[in-house]
């Protein structure tokens, strides 16, 4: 089962797309907007009683594409081929987590939201300059992931398990050292190969469709050829920074809040210290008599207290960081006076004072401009909020859209034709974000004509919609779509002439006939290569199809579907390199070999797992009928 769905596509470009990650972060820390859109439909993926419906297929697939799409924007067209390739990656990740929930339930693994909370606390990127968990850091990752707090919580706790249940159970091996040698034998074996390329695209058909295949071709595609519901609406946006505008802060509160931040505006006096620590008081009244006697302060440190010159320097210090006594007496020394020994919890304590910054001091005049900001800003939130909950019962009390704009001097902004992967035919200058949005989209589909949203809050503020018009989904007319259902049609029937050359051919050389004769036979380009290592390639085979490549026995034919390009190869002769290769070369073939005996062991202990349970996976209605 997990063999048959890692059959991905196997440009670079897919490689990449294959390992996007949703970030997804709700209850375990309070946020409360997120609301399960599973919708009650047929589950796809079926493990024991784990399911995934195809609506929450289809919300995976999306937000993969609008991931995709965000990476590498409109440079990069995201083709079939790519999508096939994300949703074929998204089944099989969603079926290993399936087997693997199963399984820790059958053996009883939990893991906690205490354990989660400490893994999310202690992640780096969430933490501030002083390794603390920070909430604002947490909160924007959580927006740019366009992922909820519930899904990220529920993605964490599946990676747990699964590092518990496999990567844990199969970590450890270690490829032996006395194997080197046969590695090395591997690396330095050619092979040289024959092949045959049939590009679809190349081959020709001679019939045109009929009317009866054009109609059951349409009617086979028929989601393809369906125009998606599409929505206009209209919609105003309430900043809060618009709103903060309209704050005006009292001469009262903004002493007040100078009053209550006043280390904001104040440095404290810091000095500039060198000291020293011992734990023996005659020791450190040695170490003092030295330095009456003018000897180096760095010096006496490093031959007595054994501290070298960044253990010595305390640096720039208020008074308040000091110890009691030795406070009053450095900030009441002149520069280059030495106190002590003072004894502490530490030890006796020898200072130097080397230098003086003078306290300093802005003027609330000074600082007013700075003042109104920050209280404009803690008061536009709190405002902001209020004006929402005044919205909400203007709503409920059947206030119109139009009246609401009109009393909060807000602009009407429109959106034409949009659908709900977030496409839109137009969107009013400078809003084009609320695309990417989610609630904006959902808002806009969960409403009926001239019905009013509730407020939405967004990154920068509070939308309300409107839905001015809904077009239905239907039915593309059979002639506007003629063009696509023929491309479709041509390329089966490429591809059938294909496989009907693939099987004559194949047929003819396992009966033994000579590769270069079958070519001929079938008016075919033979192609040869020079002597190749299983780190090169040709007719652009992966690393994977090379492998297999390799792994065959001479004369034994191959055949590889990469889209609309089939190749048939054969090993024909086989020879040995006697080139040693350096100790670093075979350490990363070691090294190499360990990572695909470990991953070949997950795979196979997921498939233990899995044959506990009844799977069944629906490839028709997670439309990948052709697997």
């Amino acid at each position: 089962m997990i063999t048959k769905l890692s059959k991905f596509k196997d440009s670079w470009l897919i490689k990449v797309l294959l390992t996007l990650t949703a970030l997804s972060f709700v209850s375990l820390f309070g946020i409360t907007s997120y609301i399960g859109s599973a919708g009650k439909n047929n589950p796809v993926i079926e493990v024991g009683a784990y399911k995934v419906n195809k609506s929450e297929l289809n919300e995976e697939y999306m937000h993969e594409l609008q991931m995709a799409s965000n990476l590498f924007g409109n440079d990069v067209e995201i083709n079939e081929a790519m999508k096939l390739a994300i949703l074929q990656n998204i089944i099989q990740k969603d079926l290993v987590n399936g087997i693997l929930a199963q399984t820790a339930q059958k053996l009883g693994v939990s893991i906690s939201d205490a354990y989660v909370r400490n893994v999310i606390f202690s992640q780096a990127e969430f933490l501030d300059a002083d390794g603390r968990f920070n909430k604002e850091k947490f909160n924007r990752l959580l927006a740019l992931s366009g992922w909820n707090e519930s899904k990220y919580i529920d993605t964490l706790k599946q990676d747990i398990i699964k590092q518990h249940l496999v990567y844990t159970m199969v970590d450890g091996f270690n490829f032996p050292d006395f194997m080197k040698s046969y590695l090395e034998k591997v690396a330095n074996q050619r092979k040289v190969f024959k092949y045959i390329v049939i590009n679809n695209d190349n081959l020709k058909i001679d019939r045109e469709i009929s009317q009866e295949e054009l109609e059951q071709y349409y009617q086979d595609f028929a989601v393809q050829f369906t125009e998606p519901e599409k929505r206009d609406a209209s919609f105003i946006v309430l900043s809060v920074e618009d709103i903060a505008q309209n704050i005006t802060p009292s001469q009262e509160e903004i002493q007040a809040y100078y009053d209550a931040h006043i280390d904001q505006f104040v440095t404290p006096e810091k000095r500039n210290l060198l000291q020293m620590v011992f734990d023996n008081e005659d020791e450190a009244f040695k170490a003092a008599q030295r330095l009456n006697n003018g000897e180096d302060f760095y010096k006496v440190a490093q031959e007595m207290a054994k501290q070298d010159k960044s253990a010595t320097e305390l640096g720039w210090v208020a008074k308040d960081e000091l110890i009691a006594d030795m406070g009053d007496r450095m900030f009441s020394a002149k520069v280059n006076e030495i106190a002590g020994p003072v004894q502490s919890d530490m030890g006796w304590h020898i200072m130097k004072l080397i230098g003086v910054q003078a306290k300093k001091e802005m003027p609330k005049q000074k600082a007013h401009a700075q003042i109104i900001s920050e209280i404009r800003k803690a008061q536009a939130y709190d405002l902001a909020y209020e004006k929402m909950a005044q919205i909400e019962d203007e709503i409920g009390a059947g206030k119109t859209f139009a009246d609401i704009a009109k009393d909060n001097k807000a602009k009407i902004y429109n959106v034409m034709g949009l659908d709900e992967s977030g496409k839109a035919k137009s969107i009013s200058k400078g809003q084009e974000k609320l695309l990417k949005s989610t609630d904006f989209v959902d808002a806009v589909f969960s409403y009926n004509p001239n019905e009013v949203s509730q407020v939405l809050e967004e990154e920068d503020g509070f939308v309300l919609v409107n839905v001015d018009k809904v077009t239905e989904a239907h039915p593309i007319d059979i002639e506007q779509v003629r063009p696509q259902i023929v491309e479709i049609w041509e390329a089966n029937e490429r591809s059938a002439i294909a496989q009907e050359i693939i099987n004559d051919v194949t047929h003819d050389l396992e009966n033994g006939d000579n590769i270069n004769d079958v070519a001929a036979r079938f008016k075919l380009k033979l192609n040869t290569t020079k002597p190749l290592k299983q780190n090169e390639n040709f007719a652009n085979l992966n690393a994977l199809q090379m492998k297999e490549m390799f792994q065959e026995a001479l004369d034994t034919p191959k055949v590889f579907n990469m889209d609309k390009t089939n190749v048939i190869a054969i090993a024909e002769k086989s020879m040995m390199d006697n080139k040693k290769l350096s100790k670093e070369e075979l350490n990363a073939l070691q090294a190499k070999a360990t990572m695909e005996i470990l991953q070949e062991n997950a795979n196979n202990l997921v498939d233990a797992y899995g044959s506990d349970f009844k799977i069944n996976i629906d490839y028709k209605e997670a439309g990948l009928s052709d697997i």
